[in-house]
């Protein structure tokens, strides 16, 4: 089981939140309001080329617009991989944190 990077985790729940408005710059702006970091444009695009790689997500060009100069969206979608590499991932964080709530919010 390849296990996901907090990065690829942030971005497939990302790509989930915005659903059908799940585009390059659109995932930008959620992940820097939602992890208060400043996400490059760049480190968007190599995360989201390296999840595609994976297979966990896909792409799919939108309609040109000339807002865009006639160039389409791309848009993203977690597949079923992806979805069940989440899972994978969320079951082992809680098998780690089980029992030791407590001891980290006392710290």
């Amino acid at each position: 089981m390849k296990l996901l990077t907090r990065k690829d985790e942030m971005m497939l729940l990302a790509i989930l939140r915005l659903d059908e408005e799940a585009a390059l710059i659109s995932l930008r702006e959620l992940l820097n309001a939602q992890t208060g970091k400043s996400w490059s444009v760049g480190n968007v695009f190599v995360s989201l080329e390296k999840l595609e790689n994976l297979t966990y997500i896909h792409s799919s060009l939108g309609a040109p617009s000339a807002k865009r100069g006639g160039r389409a969206v791309k848009f993203y979608k977690v597949t079923p991989v992806g979805l069940k590499a989440l899972k994978d991932a969320r079951l082992m964080q809680e098998n780690l944190w089980d029992g030791l709530q407590d001891m980290v919010l006392k710290a």
